[in-house]
């Protein structure tokens, strides 16, 4: 009825990574074989890690037509590698979250999800999305909330693109690639290279 109204359908497991393997690829043919658009697989206590989610993904995958959204918590520190993970197996939809603010530790956060999809493709995550409002939505959202961006947050963090160390400085000076995967102007941010810091050394 939900499809006949003009409705997208999706069927969902909750704890996929400790359930069993066999009852799942049963139960995902089933739905797949009714008609749904998508199937979901979640990791909801962050226990997974990117080899499960690769094999699992890419045994759906085999099985069924429709799309596949996973959902990843972030208990383990996984949930950015698990989402690359899955993607690379074939899944089509990412769960994200501003900052991964979410239940306990969060799920994938939008932002280092995109940091890590850019340092694959950077030209083609450029063209997609709109790279600047990332940070923007970060802070956005940390003050809507009452929290603060983590000092070491993807893009946002006041330290992201901060670089001090001598022999660190006298190489970003030459060409700026050397200690950064990310280019900060694509993201809206800029450097910030601390010459005179206590930890600068002889060596810039």
């Amino acid at each position: 009825m939900a499809k006949s109204a003009g409705c997208e359908v999706r069927f969902s497991c909750e704890d996929s990574f400790r359930s069993d393997a066999e009852d799942l690829v049963r139960v995902y043919r089933a739905v797949d074989r009714v008609g749904v658009d998508r199937i979901g697989i979640a990791d909801t206590v962050g226990i997974a890690h990117p080899r499960q989610v690769s094999e699992l993904v890419s045994s759906l995958r085999t099985v069924v037509d429709c799309d596949i959204e996973v959902h990843f918590h972030n208990d383990t520190g996984c949930a950015v590698a698990n989402a690359h993970s899955a993607v690379q197996a074939g899944a089509t939809h990412v769960d994200t979250c501003v900052l991964g603010i979410g239940e306990r530790n969060g799920i994938t956060p939008l932002g280092g999800f995109i940091s890590r999809m850019y340092a694959d493709d950077p030209e083609g995550v450029k063209m997609k999305y709109n790279l600047p409002r990332i940070p923007h939505m970060d802070h956005y959202v940390a003050s809507a909330v009452g929290v603060h961006v983590p000092f070491n947050n993807y893009l946002s963090g006041y330290s992201a693109f901060s670089h001090k160390a001598g022999m660190h400085l006298k190489a970003m000076l030459q060409n700026s690639s050397t200690y950064e995967a990310l280019n900060p102007d694509d993201f809206g941010v800029s450097r910030v290279v601390n010459v005179a810091h206590r930890l600068t050394g002889w060596n810039a």
